[in-house]
């Protein structure tokens, strides 16, 4: 298997709906399994860089 490395030569902003989606949508199950915690352990490990 090999997996070749190339530079970014296009990118496409999201759509507006998809900015910012688990602030907005904290209540959904994808945000509530997957997303917080992953951000809660993000806290915990940086929690002195944190303002």
């Amino acid at each position: 298997m090999v997996t070749e490395i190339s530079p970014l030569t296009e990118f496409y902003v999201a759509e507006n709906y998809h900015q910012n989606y688990y602030n907005e949508n904290t209540n959904q199950g994808y945000c509530q399994y997957v997303i917080a915690p992953k951000v809660e352990k993000f806290k915990k490990v940086f929690k002195t860089k944190l303002k």
